[in-house]
């Protein structure tokens, strides 16, 4: 071999090493530009912005990763707090958060609560508790015994979320599912369950709900709930879905596909939202509250999507039921977007005062919106 054949031997194998490493680059350049356009909301778009009436007011003071949000009076605020692992009542005062304190503790990955009287029911992964409260104020609760409802419910992708009150003094408890999409095992998951406060006794009461994060009952329509749908079908689908409750009925998952979004023999939703945008807490208007609407208005949370380009979501919406007799079930949804910029936002929660409150996931800090 001459010594120019060698010398373009080892210029064909430095072009072929340079090729490679360029196109190499090329690709982590894109993954991570994707990767930036769906995580960066969740940093640099949490500054809430409202929409024309409305106002939003950051509260001073943080209250924590929070997951669920319940006022027990006009200054004591209850909260799931996923990073203590607690429930913390917090006191709030003229928009200024005076102070916080652990009523209990020990919790893994508490996602919903529910205060009936002088009792608090706790969700927890896979775990319902009742627990007795002492005291006669929220400012001077203290924590008694308690007993465990329900356990051993499994636990994966997603986990037990909102405790509601369901019909005849029963609970109703919102049971995700533990994967993406599969056929479950344990036919408690992905999954609505009416549970005896008393004893635990508990049934399915709706199948096929994959990750259905919260609920509540309007007058004269029934029981509405969240339920966000599989992840990597692309950016168009599914719909997170806004459902009207029947007893006993299936809601698609995990047999629904972009083809048949409402496999034959389930109920379809009553309203959608955005694709992958997460839709979670519920808040039913309160009567004395000044935000416009009616008493079939609810608000809700979207999170915030992370599994699609486009960013989605990261809003607070109000949502009026119409009567629709060509709808399903007989209910439409008109939707307004009241707040914008809010990626992360979850708990939401009217003030008896009709204030309507709203904490970030993400920032820790908790907005109220006036008008």
């Amino acid at each position: 071999m001459s010594e120019a054949s060698g010398d373009e031997g080892k210029s064909s194998s430095f072009n072929k090493k340079r090729g490679f490493m360029m196109g190499a680059t090329g690709l982590i350049l894109v993954i991570s530009f994707l990767a930036y356009s769906v995580i960066s909301p969740y940093f640099v778009r949490v500054d809430p912005i409202p929409t024309d009436g409305y106002s939003v007011i950051q509260i001073e003071g943080e209250i924590g990763q929070t997951t669920c949000m319940h006022w027990v009076s006009n200054n004591h605020l209850l909260v799931c707090d996923v990073n203590l692992g607690a429930i913390v009542i917090h006191t709030i005062e003229e928009d200024i958060l005076i102070e916080s304190r652990i009523l209990k503790d020990g919790l893994d990955n508490p996602h919903g609560i529910h205060h009936d009287g002088n009792r608090l029911f706790i969700s927890e992964k896979g775990k319902l508790t009742r627990s007795e409260i002492i005291g006669d104020k929220p400012i001077n609760w203290e924590i008694g015994n308690s007993t465990i409802l329900v356990e051993g419910i499994p636990s994966g992708n997603h986990q037990t979320n909102s405790i509601r009150e369901g019909p005849n003094g029963m609970l109703i408890w919102h049971s995700g599912s533990t994967c993406n999409v599969c056929d479950e095992d344990d036919n408690r998951n992905a999954a609505l369950l009416l549970v005896d406060p008393e004893n635990g006794n508990h049934s399915v009461i709706a199948s096929g709900v994959r990750n259905s994060f919260d609920g509540i009952f309007i007058q004269d329509v029934g029981y509405v709930f969240t339920d966000n749908g599989r992840d990597w079908d692309g950016d168009d689908y599914p719909y997170e879905e806004l459902n009207l409750l029947e007893i006993g009925q299936d809601y698609g998952w995990p047999n629904d596909n972009p083809e048949t979004p409402i496999p034959n023999g389930t109920l379809g939703p009553i309203g959608i939202f955005d694709p992958h945008s997460s839709a979670n807490s519920i808040a039913l208007r309160n009567s004395n509250t000044t935000l416009p609407g009616g008493n079939k208005t609810i608000f809700v949370s979207v999170f915030g999507s992370w599994n699609s380009v486009t960013p989605t979501g990261g809003e607070i919406l109000r949502v009026d039921l119409i009567q629709d007799s060509s709808s399903s079930q007989g209910w439409k949804i008109e939707k307004e977007v009241v707040v914008n910029d809010a990626f992360g936002v979850l708990g939401i929660a009217f003030n008896p005062n009709g204030d309507l409150y709203f904490s970030n996931y993400m920032t820790g800090k908790v907005h109220v919106i006036r008008n």
